[in-house]
């Protein structure tokens, strides 16, 4: 899968090719606004760098949880009491 870049003013960047288009927007299909860029995450959808984030963020935590959820244990060591 390709991954295509739209820059608001810039253009579009597909496949490495770079096609200069200074009326460009950039849209990000998550939070529905245009943007300074965004990047496609499959079929006629694209995001914008803060909705990915948040999305990288979520997964991250979510694997951390899941898998201390497993162990039984605390992450940074026992408690004493």
């Amino acid at each position: 899968m390709s991954i295509d870049v739209h820059v608001t003013g810039g253009g579009t960047i597909s496949n490495g090719e770079l096609r200069a288009d200074g009326g460009a927007i950039a849209r990000c299909t998550l939070c529905t606004r245009e943007v300074d860029a965004s990047a496609t995450i499959g079929e006629g959808a694209s995001a914008c760098a803060p909705c990915l984030r948040e999305r990288l963020d979520a997964l991250s935590v979510a694997r951390f949880r899941l898998r201390e959820s497993r162990s039984g244990s605390l992450p940074w060591g026992k408690v004493t009491g």
